[in-house]
């Protein structure tokens, strides 16, 4: 990752350059604070398991100060993960209803590995706030590149925070001793009633010292073959889309970037943390102490039966269960002083701490619980009126978005290329989701029994919920019921013998 990106950009921002006969006087304004960028990075220490400022502690050890690691379980990782597991797993699914577009988009989505690169991605985003596809062609392949939230500088954006030009860190690299640095600005900019989305790509030098970007050079030295500037005079919207989680952003609410799902819950996860670590030490500090006299430990001299002398002592002096006191001879003794531990303290704290981050990240208070045998995440099947459930369709509306501009920014790229012209009808893009954590069968069916039962519910809308068909196929399921019912009932008055 970049440290102090957003500072080192400022630094190269007045620029004048002529690329392919366009004259770019650049003051480019980046309205996003280095501060916020911080925060993304305490965000990703935090979900790493590691943020020194805090795991790093110190302690006392017979006078000498020693460094220690402080424990962690691990929550900021836990949740981020159970959110996105939630919400894009095997069983999401991009679908097209125009049949010309989704025989050209399925095979790009395919081949890019869209779906399994969006859930690997949605955790991180639901970790440090954002992510973002960046589209673009190699050799006339279309490709889709998922970019870290550090790395993403957006520039300008519409009343609704939708952001329409930024800058990408695309990538750093080293080469003797120059670090060289590619950023690729995706722009727009008016001509008459129109608006016409560029891009522009920019290497450059620094030392490998150096705290700034350095010096612009030219591409060729590392990208030979990519233009340094690409007009697009047809696409619709920007080559990139960004998507973040269901939050709003309390910590900077100008900019249009998202805020880690656990953001407003680190006084949380320092606590769990540790009491984590105290849990551990516990039985690391608690375990059996006996003291005994000192003459115990340091022994004697014996002689054996042939004569010889040797030193024994009572006690192993390298077991560290004893510890040797000055005593009065007269009163000699052992004393057991080994402490209780407080397990149950712990495991109920614990359990406290973790149903309080379940509320505190979007999911329901018992989502998450500590119990003897470790840290316990509900398996229960989610209610629809939980509040884990609304968190899930909330991020499942905002990926759905997010997927449909990466279709969009796919079909304009393909129409510039010449590969596909971009669709003169309608299109929608549809992302499904797994909702079999909503209510598992057994439930839905008696649900609908219920319903049915109550007068609630129609048989027809019975079966369609329960069996999760379509009207068709539900009115042919009601025929095949009627049938069955008409030679049950003729069986039954032929069996007694009524006419």
């Amino acid at each position: 990752m970049f440290t102090k990106i957003i500072n080192k950009i400022k630094g190269v921002l007045y620029r004048m350059r002529i690329i392919k006969g366009v004259e770019l006087q650049q003051k480019v304004d980046i309205p996003v604070d280095q501060s916020f960028y911080d925060e993304i990075a305490r965000w990703r220490c935090w979900y790493r398991g590691f943020y020194k400022e805090f795991h790093e502690t110190w302690h006392s050890v017979q006078g000498i100060k020693r460094s220690r690691r402080l424990l962690t379980l691990g929550m900021a990782k836990q949740v981020a993960q159970e959110m996105a597991n939630m919400i894009c797993n095997e069983k999401m699914e991009v679908s097209c209803d125009n049949e010309a577009v989704s025989a050209f988009i399925d095979p790009i989505l395919e081949a890019n590995g869209f779906i399994d690169t969006t859930q690997e991605n949605a955790e991180y985003m639901m970790a440090v706030g954002g992510m973002v596809a960046e589209v673009f062609s190699d050799r006339n392949n279309i490709k889709v590149s998922y970019v870290p939230a550090e790395n993403f500088i957006p520039l300008s954006w519409d009343v609704n925070k939708k952001i329409d030009q930024a800058i990408i860190v695309v990538e750093q690299t080293r080469k003797k001793d120059f670090t060289y640095t590619l950023l690729r600005s995706h722009l727009k900019k008016e001509d008459g009633d129109r608006t016409i989305y560029y891009i522009v790509n920019e290497l450059y030098r620094s030392s490998v010292n150096d705290s700034t970007l350095g010096q612009p050079v030219d591409l060729s030295i590392i990208y030979p073959g990519l233009e340094p500037y690409i007009e697009f005079p047809n696409a619709k919207r920007p080559f990139f889309a960004y998507c973040k989680p269901s939050v709003a952003n309390n910590i900077d609410s100008d900019t249009p970037l998202g805020i880690s799902i656990f953001a407003n819950a680190i006084d949380t996860l320092k606590t769990i943390d540790t009491v984590f670590d105290s849990f551990q030490r516990e039985f690391k500090l608690g375990k059996k102490r006996v003291i005994v006299p000192n003459s115990w430990l340091r022994g004697g001299v014996e002689k054996s039966a042939d004569g010889k002398s040797r030193i024994v002592t009572k006690f192993d002096i390298d077991d560290e269960v004893f510890q040797a006191m000055e005593m009065d001879e007269k009163n000699e003794q052992f004393m057991d002083i080994s402490p209780d531990l407080r397990t149950q303290e712990h495991i109920s704290s614990l359990d406290a701490l973790l149903k309080t981050l379940s509320a505190q990240t979007g999911f329901s208070a018992n989502t998450f619980g500590f119990e003897a045998t470790g840290l316990r995440t509900a398996t229960e099947v989610v209610s629809e009126n939980s509040k884990t459930f609304r968190s899930k369709q909330s991020n499942e509306n905002n990926i759905g978005v997010f997927t449909a501009e990466v279709v969009e920014s796919i079909l304009w790229l393909a129409d510039f290329l010449g590969l596909h012209s971009y669709p003169t009808e309608e299109y929608n893009v549809t992302s499904s989701f797994d909702d079999s954590i909503v209510n598992d069968k057994d439930a839905k069916i008696n649900q609908q029994i219920a319903l049915k039962g109550a007068g609630l519910q129609s048989r027809k809308r019975a079966i369609m919920e329960s069996q999760g068909v379509d009207d068709t196929t539900a009115l042919e399921i009601l025929e095949e019921i009627a049938k069955d019912e008409q030679i049950v009932t003729a069986g039954m008055v032929d069996a007694f013998g009524v006419e």
